[in-house]
């Protein structure tokens, strides 16, 4: 039975959030239309922003190098190689976009160990990018209804019979998936950022969330010496 990795994409693989990435680099030419605070749901805006950049004059090769431009958070191209050689299935499930991940991916030598991306479609047409949901999901109230990462992981491990689950990420939205991971599964949330910090506000309740062991992370080292102890060394020499 294969072991299974799950990545969040924005803040987790990267140092940094795709879409905000792209919305400072519209700043420089024409400025967005402002995102809605009280708005639960990020991929409409997210279509909003594109068809904006496609009026702007940001060409698909400008929006891709952007991305491309993103730094991988250190230790996790050394991670995600090992997994990979270490026979684990490795999925990205991200409330990105599939064209953002595949591309960065693919620049940065990841696209062959990583087993498959889950995200929003993205699709270029007359070099302007379209977004479609992930699914549109109407049962999690935590979740926006494009994606609730909890049915996007069970409904890819249904089949597949995993032996084991490791989960790192960063946000609120992968809060929602840690509270679903069995007891012998390890949630790696990242420091500082509300995954974090929701975490340890149910592990200090007196019903707490989470079964799974917690390791937090500052980098992307401490989640391969947890997996792959003594790996660190040989992976920075």
């Amino acid at each position: 039975m294969a072991n299974l990795a799950v990545f969040d994409f924005d803040r987790t693989i990267v140092d940094d959030d795709s879409d905000a990435t792209i919305i400072n680099r519209l700043r420089e030419k024409k400025p967005p239309p402002e995102w809605e605070a009280g708005n639960h749901d990020w991929t409409p805006y997210m279509s909003d922003v594109f068809e904006h950049a496609y009026s702007a004059g940001l060409h698909p090769s400008d929006i891709l190098d952007s991305i491309a431009s993103m730094r991988p958070n250190p230790g996790i191209i050394e991670l995600i190689s090992t997994l990979a050689k270490e026979g684990w299935d490795v999925l990205v499930l991200t409330d990105a976009n599939s064209v953002f991940v595949n591309h960065w991916l693919k620049v940065h030598g990841l696209q062959e160990a990583v087993t498959a991306v889950v995200t929003n479609r993205a699709f270029w047409k007359q070099d302007r990018l379209y977004i479609e949901p992930c699914m549109r999901q109407t049962t999690c109230p935590r979740c926006p209804s494009n994606l609730c990462k909890s049915i996007a992981l069970a409904q890819w491990s249904s089949s597949r019979g995993y032996q084991r689950y490791v989960y790192s990420g960063d946000g609120r939205n992968d809060y929602c998936p840690a509270t679903n991971l069995p007891a012998d599964a390890i949630v790696f949330p990242r420091k500082g950022y509300p995954m974090y910090d929701l975490i340890k506000k149910t592990l200090s309740s007196p019903n707490p969330q989470i079964k799974a062991k917690v390791v937090p992370w500052d980098d992307a080292f401490t989640i391969l010496e947890e997996l792959f102890p003594g790996k660190t060394k040989t992976t920075k020499s």
